[in-house]
């Protein structure tokens, strides 16, 4: 490990300094002396000096995003200017000025200087919908002191591995009922063939799956016929994610106005809430049954139960973070299976090494913690889907000090971009970088790719809460949906991924199922 690490150092040299209140950031290795007055020693450059489109007066470059040929594809605009501009430019948009950043090793830089409470700035219409209903906001919204405590009391019980595999045979019971669903609608409405709106299916699984983990309660998203309310969460977390995408330039403006955007904005947050807080009230009274009884050190309980026996939150924190915890859930494990099985569909050979996999490791039976840990091929396929895929293209940063990057001086409450996605398709990066090769992610193969080159849950105190729920979800899915079908791409119509805060795949998948 020591020596990875010195390697790592060696190859992608740091050097993190300080001078007159100032971080400075250096890519390449350095000597400590000869930064020891950078003013004199380096020829900084100014803001103004970065490359980037020029944009025009008040709006900037949001036309460019908005314009009907770019519409849902900020991705690939931001990949667009990085190929124009290299990998480090600005940009007006709107009232920001943004810093966007498409290289490792600048990437890592950013976030290895980050202090206490890294400020990743959601959007500013989910901010102004706290202030509206007086919510102080929960781990996906809240920044500062608040996001802190929240983080603090949901760590151990969501990133422990310990913690979630106790959770694994209660997902695979919601995988059983997830395959027999898909079998269901096949049978019944794909003319034995495909599954009609899959991806909204693999959101009612990844809801189904949330329920168990965080209320231990089955909400009924697998039935045959699915409670509307269920189906209205869901259409109301795309309408909130799109909503806030859209009015990411003017938010202040859709709300002084009360433009359509706006209100439909208000009325998804409301109706999220207000479901959710319907299935935590309905599951209070047994959490408080089961903590007034003897619980022993070792039982397996639920995130609520978890939640309110530690004692760290007050109720209505408990309500805002389970909340926002499902919502986020909801999306971003049904968006990534989305882009898995079509990738499966469309690489068999990836897919029959993962089903010989899958065989010899578990022969027809159901898939425990521990056999998940003897499959390598499974976690390079999931790996490889994030990487082509990554749930969110663009994550985000607000400079907490006037900062150098690159010799460059980026100002205090700058927004700088990481983009994910452009990294992830970047050839002096990864070679055939958009070709689906789970293998380069095996250690008989792998050559040393950038850690900091692919980060699709984030990284550090701000990475993501639920990745290793997310993961296992994932894992026992797709294990199961290997056991049962092979899939085949159909010639019909193919995807076109878009941003709508995370990457979608869209309504509708090309994949067809073919019993084993």
């Amino acid at each position: 490990m020591a020596e990875s690490a010195l390697r790592r150092f060696v190859t992608h040299g740091r050097t993190v300094c300080r001078n007159g209140g100032v971080r400075c950031l250096f890519t390449e290795a350095s000597d400590p002396e000869a930064l020891s007055d950078v003013k004199t020693t380096t020829s900084v450059k100014s803001f103004s000096e970065l490359p980037g489109p020029r944009g025009l007066p008040i709006v900037g470059t949001v036309t460019e995003y908005f314009r009907k040929a770019n519409k849902g594809q900020m991705h690939e605009v931001q990949r667009k200017f990085h190929r124009q501009y290299g990998k480090i430019f600005k940009e007006k948009f709107g009232s920001y000025d943004n810093v966007s950043v498409g290289d490792p090793s600048l990437v890592e830089e950013i976030l290895r200087a980050e202090g206490k409470y890294p400020h990743r700035p959601p959007y500013e219409a989910w901010v102004l919908y706290n202030e509206l209903r007086k919510r102080r906001g929960g781990i996906m919204t809240a920044n500062g002191e608040q996001w802190r405590g929240n983080r603090s009391a949901m760590n151990p019980k969501l990133l422990r591995p310990k913690a979630v595999g106790d959770f694994v045979d209660g997902i695979n019971s919601v995988v059983t009922d997830f395959v027999d669903r898909l079998r269901f609608l096949k049978d019944r409405e794909g003319e034995g063939e495909f599954v009609p709106h899959l991806p909204n299916e693999l959101n009612k699984f990844t809801m189904e799956a949330l329920g168990y983990v965080l209320l231990d309660t089955r909400l009924g998203c697998l039935e045959r016929q699915v409670d509307p309310k269920i189906q209205n969460f869901i259409t109301s977390i795309a309408t909130m994610f799109l909503t806030g995408h859209q009015m990411m330039a003017f938010t202040k403006v859709y709300k002084n106005l009360r433009l359509k955007t706006w209100r439909m904005h208000v009325k998804a947050w409301d109706t999220i809430y207000e479901i959710a807080q319907e299935y935590i009230e309905a599951k209070m009274e047994d959490v408080a049954e089961r903590l007034s009884g003897d619980v022993q050190e070792g039982d397996r309980v639920d995130f609520l139960t978890y939640l309110v026996g530690n004692g760290q939150m007050s109720r209505q924190e408990i309500y805002e973070n389970i909340t926002e915890v499902l919502l986020g859930g909801v999306d971003t494990a049904a968006n990534s299976m989305s882009f898995l099985l079509y990738s499966l569909a469309k690489n068999t050979d990836a897919q029959d090494t993962l089903r010989d996999e899958v065989d010899s490791v578990l022969d027809g039976k159901t898939c425990t913690y521990d056999d998940l840990q003897r499959m390598p091929y499974l976690k390079a396929v999931v790996k490889e889907t994030l990487r082509l895929y990554p749930p969110i293209p663009i994550n985000a940063r607000i400079l907490q000090e006037d900062t150098i990057v690159d010799n460059t001086l980026i100002h205090k409450g700058t927004c700088v971009l990481l983009n994910n996605y452009t990294m992830s398709r970047d050839p002096s990066i990864f070679s055939n970088p958009d070709q689906f090769v789970p293998e380069r992610w095996l250690k008989a193969e792998a050559k040393e790719w950038h850690p900091f080159s692919i980060l699709p849950f984030g990284y550090g105190a701000r990475s993501c809460v639920g990745r290793r729920i997310a993961e296992t979800e994932i894992y026992l899915a797709t294990i199961r949906v290997c056991q049962n079908f092979n899939l085949k791409l159909s010639d019909k119509f193919d995807i076109t991924p878009s941003v709508r805060t995370q990457l979608t795949a869209g309504a509708e998948l090309p994949i067809l199922f073919e019993e084993r």
